[in-house]
């Protein structure tokens, strides 16, 4: 075998893996492109801010005793307290500076499980602007302040499929300010849902 076939050998070689290269490559990127685009999930977009009243865009799932529903939920209006609703909790400086609202949200189970007690208002939060987050006063008992068609939620009651319930709860918020949206926890994956408060 001489040199100078050895060397166009070579090159033969070197061009035949060269090209088997360069057609993997484009073959491994135009299935990778096509299986990236096939594959790729929408990220969560950030939520529009709702006016109160408008069912949230798309069913949120609530789970409780194993069992997970599918419910559009509906923030319908804020009701603020009186100063002296507070005074039945017997504590004025803890509670200086500070006064009731009340949040009534609708639900309406649409899918999934039946489920005993969602317990939705778990989930319903409320900013007061400045930065202000509301917190939901957990009542052993009841305030006297409380508005006539304010119901709060029985964490017992069976809901089946259609069923549909207005709930309210009370939050506490800084007596300078006003609550300016409702907001519902959707988990750590996505933005939670907003409605705003006019």
């Amino acid at each position: 075998m001489t040199t100078q076939y050895r060397i166009q050998r070579r090159r033969r070689l070197g061009l035949i893996a060269a090209t088997l290269l360069g057609s993997l490559t484009v073959s491994a990127c135009s299935r990778t492109g096509s299986e990236a685009g096939a594959g790729k999930k929408d990220t969560p977009a950030i939520a529009k801010t709702l006016r109160l009243g408008q069912p949230s865009p798309e069913t949120q799932d609530i789970s409780r005793y194993n069992k997970t529903g599918k419910f559009i939920i509906t923030p319908q209006k804020v009701v603020e307290g009186k100063p002296e609703d507070l005074r039945d909790l017997g504590d004025d400086n803890k509670y200086a500076n500070q006064k009731l609202v009340w949040v009534y949200v609708n639900a309406k189970l649409t899918g999934g499980d039946a489920v005993k007690g969602p317990m939705m208002m778990t989930n319903i939060g409320a900013e007061a602007g400045a930065g202000h987050t509301a917190t939901q006063l957990i009542l052993i008992g009841d305030l006297s302040g409380r508005p006539k068609d304010c119901v709060g939620e029985d964490t017992e009651a069976a809901w089946k499929q259609g069923d549909t319930r207005t709930v309210c709860a009370p939050y506490l918020i800084p007596a300078a300010s006003k609550v300016t949206q409702v907001t519902y926890f959707r988990g750590f994956h996505a933005e939670p849902l907003k409605w705003a408060v006019q």
